[in-house]
């Protein structure tokens, strides 16, 4: 039986889903990531705009030696998404983490955005 060989699938570019909540202290965005080791994914500040993006490699390396793709539904992804932050985060204590699919990114508050108890005077 003989198949008709497909062409490659072009990777789909989507936005990963994302939860944001946040402290007094923090803000911390969790993006959905599957697919993707630490290496694969990117973060970038420039400004005030904060860029998550992430690609799946494509998983040849899974096909034994000598037999070739005939029919692929599972085709890579590019992960890319923006996000505009505001002046109350420390742009020197941002931290990312990246486990079972989830990137955790943890965006500290200065210490002006902090709240501070303000004395009554008699």
């Amino acid at each position: 039986m003989a198949l008709v060989k497909q062409r490659q699938p072009e990777p789909r570019v989507v936005q990963p889903l994302v939860n944001i909540h946040e402290t007094d202290k923090e803000v911390v965005l969790e993006a959905e990531m599957t697919g993707l080791t630490k290496e694969d994914i990117g973060l970038e500040l420039k400004g005030n705009e904060l860029t998550i993006k992430g690609k799946t490699r494509e998983s040849d390396e899974t096909i034994p030696k000598g037999y070739t793709v005939i029919h692929r539904e599972r085709c890579p992804l590019e992960y890319i998404r923006t996000f505009t932050i505001g002046d109350e985060i420390d742009r020197s204590k941002i931290d990312a983490q990246y486990e079972n699919g989830i990137l955790r990114v943890k965006l500290s508050k200065s210490d002006e955005a902090q709240p501070k108890r303000i004395e009554i005077k008699e």
